[in-house]
């Protein structure tokens, strides 16, 4: 069994790749990208930046060199419902996109599309039963919005959404390709809290996360600071949860066979 993890951020795949087994570096351009061995299962983990362009590049890379049994989106959301605490575990596998102008919803992967599409779904529910993950609705970003924006263009009746910018492209791909998908995310922001959009700036014209720019924007925007560190505090807690979360995952993953999983 392989599965193939994508991330858009190191700090999202920080404890994957220090818990457990040791990774070897297989690839760091265009993209970071580490395997990790297991018994019965092997990781890769892929850190991808930002953006369709850069998931749909680091997936077809994946895709061609791997051929991954299952793809996993895998790092932070923001909750966009009441009770959620920041790292909480949660996941989907299937995504809503929205834009600005809501010219786009869509949602896939549809029920029974490809062989083993309800992969996702069965180790889904097996990680709730380890690590009380809840089933929500992931609502992937076109652009940055604020919360109350969201909440507006979305239905009513979305049962836990959460939102990030990366899960439906991920999602869109992997079943245009006949891959099983499943998201897992970790909660940074609650439905009261914006992340500033300023802090996107962290990321250079790939897409991709570059310390040197995040430095520098502290730097120049001192008021940025508070909100910094506060969402530095949330996604270090989110990240370790996360890895414990992977961990669970790598263990049910080593239960399925390949023919287990498109059965």
């Amino acid at each position: 069994m392989i599965a193939a993890v994508f991330a858009a951020f190191p700090q999202e795949l920080k404890h994957i790749r220090k818990n457990g087994h040791s990774t070897q570096s297989l690839e760091t351009r265009p993209f970071p990208l580490q395997g990790k061995p297991h018994p019965t299962c092997d990781i890769i983990a892929i850190q991808t930046g930002i953006g369709a362009a850069n998931t749909e590049t680091a997936f077809w890379r994946v895709l061609q060199k791997f051929r991954p049994d299952i793809v996993l989106s895998a790092g932070f959301g923001g909750a966009l419902y009441e009770d959620a605490k920041i790292g909480d575990i949660v996941w989907s596998s299937r995504a809503l996109l929205i834009g600005g102008d809501r010219t786009r919803q869509h949602e896939h992967p549809a029920e029974d599309a490809v062989p083993g599409s309800d992969l996702g779904n069965r180790i889904g529910k097996k990680l709730r039963e380890r690590t009380a993950a809840r089933e929500v609705s992931i609502v992937t970003l076109q652009e940055m919005m604020t919360k109350s924006k969201i909440k507006k263009m979305i239905p009513y009746d979305l049962p836990f959404p959460v939102c990030d910018m990366e899960t439906f492209y991920l999602a869109r791909l992997a079943h245009q390709n006949r891959v099983p998908f499943l998201a897992i995310r970790s909660i940074t922001d609650r439905l009261d809290e914006d992340v500033p959009p300023e802090l996107l700036a962290v990321t250079d014209a790939t897409g991709r996360y570059r310390f040197s720019r995040a430095f520098g924007l502290l730097l120049a925007k001192p008021k940025l600071i508070p909100a910094s560190i506060r969402l530095g505090r949330n996604a270090a807690r989110a990240s370790k949860n996360l890895g414990k979360a992977l961990d669970s995952l790598v263990e049910i993953l080593s239960a399925f066979t390949p023919r287990e999983a498109v059965s």
